[in-house]
């Protein structure tokens, strides 16, 4: 049996782990997923950033997402990140936290969640993956990142 719940303190080093261990992220980039953890952890009372872990019935963080409300939008979502450890990749637990990121951002007023990546080789399983949840490309920018580096933008319509 899984659960998921808020990140706590002592999930920290495990998310960071978990983001490491997919060898997909930049340093820079970890460390701005850690920024969100941390910003989250901090002033838990504000509700910019939605940090959830998906725990395993032995303790285990298995999975974790951290999304928020896009400003300056009516009903519209960013899925910042998505990480998953590399040992639990294809069993189900990415599904399992996109369905509860889902589910809390309709039971929130969202309708769309945008989820943005890059098109390096690197990425080609998280593409992947988007797809056969049912993610929707909606843009391609060339060159975003750096030279043959595209930013990837999928949608997740909730309506």
């Amino acid at each position: 049996m899984t659960t998921t719940r808020r990140i706590v303190p002592g999930d920290r080093e495990a998310v960071r782990s978990m983001i490491e261990g997919t060898k997909v992220f930049q340093p820079h980039e970890v460390d701005v997923a850690m920024e969100l953890v941390d910003a989250a952890l901090d002033r838990p009372e504000e509700d910019d950033y939605h940090p959830y872990v998906l725990v395993e019935e032995d303790g285990t963080v298995v999975s974790y997402a951290c999304f928020g409300k896009t400003p300056m939008t009516a009903a519209t979502w960013d899925l910042y990140w998505l990480a998953t450890r590399t040992d639990r990749m294809g069993t189900g637990y990415g599904r399992e936290i996109v369905r509860y990121v889902k589910d809390e951002v309709r039971r929130r007023g969202g309708r769309l969640l945008v989820i943005e990546t890059s098109s390096k080789e690197s990425y080609g399983g998280t593409r992947t993956f988007y797809e056969k949840i049912g993610c929707t490309l909606a843009a391609q920018i060339k060159d975003f990142y750096d030279r043959g580096d595209d930013k990837l933008v999928y949608l997740i319509r909730l309506e």
